[in-house]
């Protein structure tokens, strides 16, 4: 055997590590992860929503006008902008496990220190940290439920973990129904933050890192040990390498917008821009809206909760419609629902359609059709990026969508004031087509993959 020969049988085979998880099983350590990573997107929601929740009460304990809280509701989107975009980058330079850890104890700490705040200043100060962490939780978790998902499954395993951020929501209305009106707004904040907390402390020790990550790092025992665990062995002399082993990356900004894949980033940014200004005008200021009308502070809560209950239900049913139909069918459909619906409501409270029998159901249907539209956006994002900077692009997309969440807390208290309900939901309407239209056009431009 010559020397050349004997190089080549000592050279061990690489074996991709994402086309292995997608030719395994599904093991049930990988769908443990699931419920982990599902279980951080509830806290998050809850943490996020809980603000949302406590405006009405605020507003009447701090006897200020429902303006001054326009800055604080902007600065915890902000937040959440600024985080999506740290919390990507992070994640793929330090390990996902790392950043996605870190945000669960500051946006846990930061919404207990909510309850201390004395002034919408305070507030304002507080929710911004908080955001920061709320936003840097969502990439990364996204990233995580892919890369540890068979393609075949990844699309209803992303519908599975974004699910329970509305689950969250309903988790904060019925906080907002049980303690709200009996113990106040400060225990509200600090029950909502204490939940993440222990969650984070449990995951230090349960929380595996990313495989792609481990592998760039050239942790091979650590890859090896947690590929076994997913059902995964090498066979002889096989290695497991990232999919992009041996390539020259971009950093992940400079990639995002390179040529491959300018056209889609800035599309995939323009719908959630749209579709979480829409959703987060929902959030912020549909309890104060109910309770101009003239709800009390029980029913601005079940209002809040029926979206989100609605939202459970369609984020579920999206990840199933894109399984069967495809991302175009499902979106566009989806897009168009939630407009017809918003403008719907619109149309019936400039009437004084105040009926609850009425409203709730067509709040539950906008929840359904939302959730599930913002779930088709996360699928795109997640499976356009490669893994190399998959965190990074889910999370500029997530926080070009915080943009428009910012927005909306200018925009919502300003269609309230010039006019009122009809005006509220009518905004939320147009918003909704113009997301369908960006989710699928970025779609018909995708590179192949």
């Amino acid at each position: 055997m010559d020397a050349a020969t004997s190089a080549s049988a000592a050279a061990p085979r690489m074996r991709d590590i994402s086309a292995a998880i997608d030719e395994a099983p599904w093991s049930p350590f990988q769908k443990g992860l699931l419920a982990c990573f599902a279980a951080i997107f509830a806290v998050d929601g809850l943490a996020n929503q809980s603000l949302g929740i406590a405006l009405p009460a605020l507003i009447a304990d701090w006897n200020v006008p429902r303006t001054d809280f326009a800055p604080v509701t902007a600065a915890n989107l902000a937040g959440v902008a600024v985080g999506s975009v740290l919390g990507g980058l992070l994640g793929d330079t330090i390990g996902r496990r790392k950043a996605l850890i870190f945000a669960i104890f500051l946006f846990g700490l930061m919404t207990c220190a909510s309850g201390l705040a004395n002034d919408p200043t305070q507030l304002m100060a507080v929710r911004f940290m908080d955001g920061l962490g709320i936003g840097a939780a969502i990439p990364n978790g996204a990233a995580l439920i892919s890369e540890f998902t068979p393609a075949r499954r990844r699309g209803r395993a992303i519908a599975i973990g974004m699910v329970f951020i509305p689950i969250g929501g309903i988790l904060a209305g019925g906080l907002g129904a049980s303690v709200l009106g009996l113990l106040g707004w400060r225990t509200m904040f600090v029950v909502a933050g204490s939940l993440p907390l222990l969650l984070g402390l449990a995951f230090l020790f349960i929380l595996p890192e990313s495989p792609n990550y481990l592998a760039r790092a050239g942790k091979d025992d650590a890859l090896n040990r947690l590929l076994r665990r997913c059902g995964i062995t090498a066979d002889g002399d096989e290695m497991f390498v990232a999919g992009d082993h041996g390539t020259r990356m971009a950093t992940p900004l400079k990639a995002l917008l390179g040529p491959d894949y300018r056209q889609q980033t800035l599309l995939i940014w323009g719908g959630f821009f749209t579709c979480l200004m829409a959703s987060y005008t929902i959030f912020s200021w549909v309890p104060t809206l109910l309770h101009m009308l003239g709800f009390n502070l029980t029913m601005t809560s079940l209002g809040i909760t029926t979206f989100h209950g609605g939202g459970v239900v369609g984020a579920l049913f999206s990840g199933v419609l894109l399984d069967r139909k495809g991302f175009s069918h499902a979106h566009m459909v989806l897009a168009g629902c939630a407009a017809a619906i918003a403008t719907l409501l619109a149309l019936l409270l400039s009437q004084d359609v105040l009926a609850v029998a009425i409203v709730l159901p067509l709040i539950l249907a906008l929840g359904f059709c939302i959730a599930g539209l913002h779930n088709t956006l996360y699928t795109l994002a997640a499976n356009t990026y490669p893994t190399s900077f998959r965190a990074t692009g889910v999370g500029t997309a997530s926080a070009t969508g915080r943009l428009g969440a910012v927005l909306s807390s200018f925009t919502g208290v300003i269609s309230l004031d010039l006019g009122g309900s009809a005006a509220f939901f009518g905004v939320v309407a147009v918003l909704l087509a113009l997301c369908g239209v960006s989710g699928w056009t970025a779609r018909r431009r995708s590179a192949p993959s």
